[in-house]
């Protein structure tokens, strides 16, 4: 349950998905050799160092500095207030541009510091003719929110994060991507590792929490007529076509699970690209394969089998290996994150502090 070690290994754990899979972003097909060999040099790297000697950190991108002011945000406020973290997420934009942000997103922060609207999440309604971006912004970097409300329950969770989500990510994929995250990593602080992790009863529960987010959607699609409907998005995969995709992928994992299934069949039934559904369920099964051995991968920590995993899939490397990291560290805890990984990765030192304080707020 709620311990330290957790909350550490959450945001540290996430820390670290986010920069070491950086690497390999937009590289479209990542061999599994390379991303071995990239952590294997981290760890000779660390090993070579002489007293007062540091590594040169590989950098956090867009991933962490929004978690960061989530993190922070809900510190300072003791809670959610969405002024100040929507002006936080606009602060640390202007502060720093060039972590890998999306164009869409920036617009958002701009007419944000321009404008100064009461209503914070109307710039993010208007992106894309009035859909919103159905991206992955909003869950990757919601862990800090499964931390903070860790003690008040699902239902608050849920609230904060549909409104953490909705300052730059209005599309309904989007939120329930977030929520789908934060699940995860609520869900993984919650397990008793003196137990083996039930993967079939973790993603039960998983759809147990976005089933009616599914079903509300889904009601309003087929209620809502208009003589001239938005398009909506192309679909990538025959898997996002179902009339309840999160669902759907939920289930598949649960039959992937118990087969050897190829780094392909997972991008074509699961997704490995920046929408949230094409990469937060991606996410859900990094961290659910990796419980156990995988062919290729030659170690016993789980948690580095996580990210070596979750960055193989290729795609948007950085934030699925962020977000499986982030529910792998809730579960492992601190103690199961290399001291070499985190020496080579910038924000460490951040994220401990972050988790310290997240735990003092329960």
């Amino acid at each position: 349950m709620a311990t330290l070690s957790r909350f550490r290994g959450s945001l540290v754990g996430a820390v670290l998905g986010d920069c070491i899979g950086a690497i390999y972003e937009c590289e479209g097909n990542v061999k599994l050799k390379d991303v071995l060999k990239t952590v294997k040099d981290l760890e000779t790297n660390f090993k070579k160092l002489k007293d007062g000697e540091k590594l040169e950190l590989l950098p956090f991108t867009d991933d962490t500095a929004m978690a960061r002011s989530v993190a922070a945000s809900l510190v300072a406020k003791k809670g959610f207030d969405v002024k100040d973290m929507a002006k936080r997420f606009t602060d640390e934009f202007h502060l720093e541009p060039n972590r890998g942000y999306g164009g869409s997103v920036g617009a958002v922060f701009a007419a944000l510091r321009k404008d100064d609207p009461d209503d914070v999440f109307e710039p993010a309604r208007k992106q894309f003719d009035g859909q919103g971006s159905y991206g992955n912004g909003g869950a990757m970097r919601i862990a800090p929110a499964a931390l903070g409300c860790l003690k008040q329950g699902f239902e608050k969770l849920k609230t904060v994060t549909v409104d953490i989500s909705q300052i730059t990510h209005s599309h309904p994929q989007a939120i329930q991507g977030a929520v789908l995250q934060s699940s995860a990593v609520d869900l993984a602080l919650r397990e008793d590792q003196s137990e083996q992790l039930d993967r079939d009863r973790f993603l039960d529960k998983l759809i147990e929490r976005i089933k009616p987010m599914e079903e509300e959607e889904l009601k309003k699609s087929k209620e809502t007529v208009t003589d001239s409907p938005s398009p909506k998005r192309k679909a990538k995969r025959k898997s996002d076509t179902v009339e309840m995709p999160y669902c759907h992928k939920l289930e598949k994992m649960k039959e992937f699970l118990r087969k050897d299934v190829s780094v392909s069949t997972i991008e074509e039934e699961l997704g490995n690209d920046i929408s949230a559904l094409g990469s937060v369920p991606a996410a859900v099964y990094s961290f659910l394969k990796a419980y156990k051995k995988i062919p290729g991968i030659e170690t016993d920590s789980a948690f580095k089998r996580t990210i070596i995993y979750a960055i193989s899939l290729g795609g948007d490397t950085d934030t699925i290996a962020t977000m499986a990291a982030g529910m792998a560290g809730a579960y492992y805890g601190y103690e199961a994150i290399p001291e070499s990984w985190q020496a080579s990765c910038e924000g460490v030192e951040d994220a401990k502090k972050f988790a310290q304080d997240l735990l003092e707020l329960q």
